[in-house]
C-alpha cells in the first residue's frame, strides 16, 4: 500500500478536530503545521518499513519504526502543550484518537508501527 503524506495529513486534521473538540480553538493556528510534519514523517517511516520487509538491508525494521513514531508523537505532544493552555493528558487523548484513526484508515505497514 502506498502511503501518501497528504492523505495522512487529512486524516490527522479530521481526527484532531473531532478529538480536541473545544480545545481545537487552542491549537488550530499551530497544529496544522505540526501535523503536516508528522504526516511526512509517518509516510517516510511506512515507506522505509516496506523497504525493509522487501530487503532487510534497506529501510527500517518495525522496531526502529516504532521508536521513530514514538519520538514524533512525543515531539508533537510537547509542541502542542507548550503553545497552548491544554494539559498533557488532553493532548495525549487527542493523539491517541489520531493514531487510532491512522491505524484504521491506512492499515498495513503503518498500522504495524502506529
Amino acid at each position: 500500500m502506498e502511503i501518501d503524506a497528504n492523505d495522512i495529513y487529512e486524516k490527522i486534521i479530521q481526527a484532531a478536530e473531532a478529538s480536541f473538540k473545544e480545545g481545537w480553538l487552542a491549537v488550530k493556528s499551530y497544529a496544522p503545521a505540526e501535523f503536516r510534519k508528522m504526516s511526512v514523517q509517518l509516510a517516510d517511516v511506512a515507506q522505509n518499513v516496506a523497504l525493509y520487509q522487501a530487503d532487510k538491508n534497506q529501510g527500517y525494521s518495525p522496531k526502529t519504526a516504532k521508536i521513530l513514531v514514538k519520538m514524533q508523537r512525543t515531539s508533537c505532544e510537547a509542541v502542542l502543550v507548550a503553545i497552548t493552555q491544554l494539559t498533557l493528558i488532553t493532548v495525549q487523548k487527542a493523539l491517541n484518537a489520531i493514531m487510532k484513526v491512522l491505524r484504521n484508515a491506512f492499515g498495513g505497514v503503518l498500522a504495524a508501527v502506529v
